[in-house]
């Protein structure tokens, strides 16, 4: 039997992309006839998937099985409306634009236009959100409860935790060392974390620094941020990687104490899961679907106050026992993402179709 995953994007480091491959793994390993179909790709992109256009030559077969995966307006939405296989749509979710009106209005758009759209694509079998977070958008959008599902992203967080060994970030350092892993876009706060990590280190513990770790592609709010990195002082201490590759992103997680998360909208957020596999202490601003991905586990707040913010840290960073309680949790959590866990779910998802 074939299945098809179509998306709109394949690049390096991206978190749906990864969760295609890791898809279209899996389904190779049940002797499943895999490919992967892209509307836009990088150099890595062009090496595990071929352009949306080719997918058309499967488009009528009824045998076959799409699995759409919708994180954005993309063209390739027509070819999921036209296909005449069996579907399964697969919500990522999409950042409301308002976080973005006043960077780029021409993304804002796209995301408007994004979210509009969902009640037109309820054309599936199936549909599942990566999170129930997600599945209840879906189910407020017009999808029926009973037909659809929650599939986590998968983490092949193993893989990470390998690549760390004998990196070139080690813990032989005086600093207390904050990171936070994503893109580098409105919605995640990038300016809140700067804030609060200079109350930390201006008022609390000088010997402290913040890497910030993610792509960037909004010149605006880029500049911003590096206006108020520059105007707060903290050129020295903060450390705006840009997108990194695994093995060093691996090393990042190894020499880390604590993850910090001021991200306002969030699907899933795959970092704090690889968090949790590194052993590190999250703390999270409480929105969308953070709470539900932590699950119990690492410590959320649920009001922007600075200044309790570097409180708790201090509090986390000077008391061992509650360092270990915290990383324990987390530890327990981890086993809701093993890749066993995530292969049966979706398995489960695909024989709702084939029976």
């Amino acid at each position: 039997m074939r299945i098809h995953q179509l998306c709109a994007r394949m690049e390096y480091g991206d978190a749906v992309s990864s969760h295609v491959l890791e898809i279209h793994k899996t389904l190779e390993t049940w002797n499943y006839e895999s490919r992967v179909f892209a509307g836009t790709r990088d150099e890595f992109g062009k090496s595990v998937a071929f352009p949306d256009t080719q997918y058309q030559e499967f488009i009528n077969n009824r045998h076959d099985i799409l699995i759409y995966h919708y994180s954005i307006y993309t063209p390739n939405i027509r070819l999921y409306q036209r296909s005449k296989n069996r579907k399964i749509f697969i919500y990522h979710n999409i950042t409301p634009p308002e976080f973005f009106e006043p960077y780029d209005t021409g993304v804002a758009g796209l995301l408007r236009l994004g979210r509009e759209i969902i009640k037109d694509l309820n054309i599936c079998e199936v549909a599942a959100g990566d999170s129930e977070f997600n599945r209840k958008e879906l189910i407020d959008s017009g999808f029926m409860p009973e037909t659809t599902f929650v599939l986590p992203i998968f983490v092949n967080y193993h893989r990470l935790v390998e690549k760390a060994k004998g990196g070139a970030w080690n813990k032989a350092r005086e600093d207390f060392r904050i990171i936070f892993v994503g893109r580098i876009v409105p919605n995640k706060r990038i300016e809140d974390l700067i804030r609060a990590f200079y109350y930390y280190r201006t008022c609390i513990n000088p010997q402290s620094s913040l890497v910030i770790v993610g792509a960037s592609w909004i010149e605006r709010y880029d500049e911003e941020l590096r206006w108020l990195v520059d105007s707060l002082g903290l050129s020295e201490a903060v450390h705006l990687t840009g997108r990194v590759s695994e093995e060093r992103l691996a090393s990042i997680y190894a020499s880390s104490d604590l993850f910090l998360s001021m991200s306002e909208h969030e699907g899933f957020c795959v970092p704090l899961v690889e968090s949790m596999a590194f052993g590190i202490p999250i703390l999270a601003y409480s929105s969308t679907a953070v709470a539900e991905t932590l699950g119990g586990a690492g410590v959320m707040f649920h009001e922007k106050i600075f200044p309790m913010i570097g409180e708790m840290i201090e509090i986390i960073r000077e008391y061992p026992h509650l360092r270990e309680k915290i990383i324990s949790a987390e530890k327990q959590r981890l086993k809701h993402f093993s890749l066993e866990s995530t292969r049966a779910k979706l398995k489960e998802l695909i024989e709702t179709i084939t029976g």
